[in-house]
């Protein structure tokens, strides 16, 4: 597979958190799964930014635009590791990878895009 896209994205964690206040702010951007997922962690805010930050790094490292944040699920496998799904039909055929970490202040996450 050839490397067709690469993205990464840092988010400030307290950033995400005052946006987090906002009625309905979480819901138009995660999945019930994914709210459900950083409600149920110890650091909600970390976990909310890191996945943000992950949405932002796949949007970057598409070879297209045009995907909404809400149609891009980070999920964890199994073993912790992360994982993305796009409902997006261009998507098919595309292999996409993703690290996160984050610390109580910064969350970052990096995405390649093979194909």
């Amino acid at each position: 597979m050839k490397i067709i896209g690469l993205g990464t994205d840092i988010v400030e964690v307290k950033r995400i958190a005052r946006f987090a206040q906002k009625p309905g702010a979480l819901e138009r951007i995660f999945s019930a799964q994914e709210i459900s997922y950083c409600r149920a962690r110890k650091n909600v805010y970390q976990h909310l930014a890191v996945r943000f930050a992950a949405k932002e790094a796949i949007y970057k490292a598409l070879p297209f635009a045009g995907v909404a944040f809400k149609n891009i699920q980070i999920t964890n496998l199994e073993n912790g590791r992360p994982c993305a799904q796009i409902a997006d039909e261009r998507c098919k055929g595309l292999c996409i990878l993703i690290t996160l970490s984050h610390t109580e202040e910064y969350a970052t996450a990096t995405a390649v895009v093979q194909q």
